[in-house]
């Protein structure tokens, strides 16, 4: 068996894609190390919205190639939002990395090392689907009580800060029977609170279920006591979803509403399509429907 090892960065949805790729590779023979030194297969899991965590990307791409130094099969790979925004960059200069994946690859990483063994030429897979959702893959997770489960990828919001969309492409929504089948297997090893995750839950749809009616179908699953959600956006907060969190003792009087700015004008070059007072509005109006929600948000300043 190769050893993997891969580390992550960014946001929950790059923690629960983690967890995918670890089940791909398991199901492909591959076994995982602990540590970088015990590894012939380093993939870094990366973030393009958050600086900090590019620039740390690019430092470890340099401590790695001091172990190829010692290790010349060493199989280096970027994978994720990154890959997918920074492709030309990663492939044409000289920073030692084999394989590049975009978000909606990663059931190719089996067949694109076997090729890299074979040639020892480059690999990259960058194309973004329509339709993935990897719904026929239950992602390998350490043992504990608490799990995100994605339930659509992409996002059609297009704010101007954003390369979501340019990086895991257009909305597409998880059928919730298979939701509600890898949360039942999550309650049967011991999970007791999941995290249900999109770029805009809002927007999730399938055929005639929306979101709440998912978390309501998610909150009927024995041995699951509570259930959160990231990230809702302002401008399209349905009441049903308000009513949901009021009403189903299960669901966590907590709601992640992203303001990013209180300014109107900067609201609108940020393409947000809400003003401040209709966001006040709405936080009222949660407060006057659940008088002990917590809230909290994200201002970028």
């Amino acid at each position: 068996m190769s050893k993997v090892y891969i580390e992550t960065y960014g946001c929950q949805m790059n923690e629960y894609d983690t967890e995918l790729v670890k089940t791909i590779l398991k199901k492909n023979n591959y076994d995982f190390a602990e540590r970088p030194e015990q590894a012939e297969i380093i993939f870094l899991n990366t973030c393009s919205v958050r600086e900090n965590a590019h620039d740390k990307v690019n430092q470890r791409l340099s401590v790695f190639r001091q172990l190829r130094k010692e290790n010349k099969n060493l199989v280096m790979g970027v994978l994720g939002c990154m890959a997918q925004n920074l492709r030309k960059e990663l492939l044409e200069k000289q920073v030692g990395v084999d394989i590049v994946a975009g978000p909606d690859s990663y059931k190719n990483l089996p067949e694109m090392l076997s090729r890299i063994h074979e040639t020892g030429e480059k690999e990259f897979f960058l194309t973004l689907s329509e339709f993935e959702t990897y719904s026929d893959v239950f992602p390998t997770r350490e043992s504990g009580i608490t799990a995100w489960v994605a339930v659509m990828r992409g996002c059609d919001n297009f704010c101007t800060f954003c390369v979501v969309p340019y990086t895991r492409g257009r909305e597409r929504s998880r059928d919730p029977l298979n939701i509600v089948e890898e949360v039942e297997r999550l309650a049967a090893d011991g999970v007791k609170q999941v995290t249900l995750l999109g770029q805009n839950v809002n927007s999730y749809q399938f055929e005639p279920y929306d979101f709440a009616d998912l978390i309501s179908m998610v909150s009927e699953i024995a041995g699951i006591e509570r259930i959160r959600f990231t990230s809702p956006h302002p401008k399209d907060f349905p009441l049903k979803l308000i009513d949901v969190v009021a009403n189903n003792e299960k669901v966590c009087r907590q709601i992640h509403l992203p303001l990013q700015s209180g300014n109107d004008r900067i609201l609108d070059m940020m393409n947000r399509t809400y003003t401040q007072k209709e966001f006040l509005d709405l936080v009222e109006f949660m407060r006057k429907k659940i008088p002990d929600l917590g809230l909290t948000t994200d201002v970028i300043v």
